[in-house]
């Protein structure tokens, strides 16, 4: 399936890629209790926008897509408080990739709202 003309694809992408590669860096405890949290989330932010892309009613999808985006922000932000990220670096970029993805699903879901009335 060709995602090319499909920025919220690329962007959820990067942001899997991306937490893969940090939570490597976790610590032992954090790897394989939030670190585990992030990479999951971040997959099925992936598949789900994958799914709205496909579906029919792609309002149900794109609200679930964007809810899902708000509680990563809190996964990343409860990630920082209990000092799981290596660098705040990794924080700063993390919260940026899931802040453009939940603009990017709201800004979907608004334009699907339009065309659908």
């Amino acid at each position: 399936m060709q995602y090319d003309n499909l920025p919220i694809y690329k962007s959820a992408l990067d942001f899997c890629v991306y937490i893969e590669t940090i939570v490597k860096g976790f610590g032992k405890y954090e790897k394989y209790t939030i670190g585990e949290d992030l990479r999951n989330y971040s997959k099925e932010i992936l598949f789900l926008v994958h799914k709205a892309n496909i579906s029919f009613d792609k309002k149900d999808k794109l609200e679930l897509l964007r809810d899902k985006c708000e509680e990563v922000k809190m996964l990343i932000q409860l990630s920082k408080e209990l000092k799981a990220f290596k660098s705040f670096k990794q924080f700063e970029v993390s919260s940026k990739l899931i802040v453009s993805i939940a603009r990017q699903s709201q800004a979907w879901l608004n334009h699907y709202a339009r065309v659908t009335k």
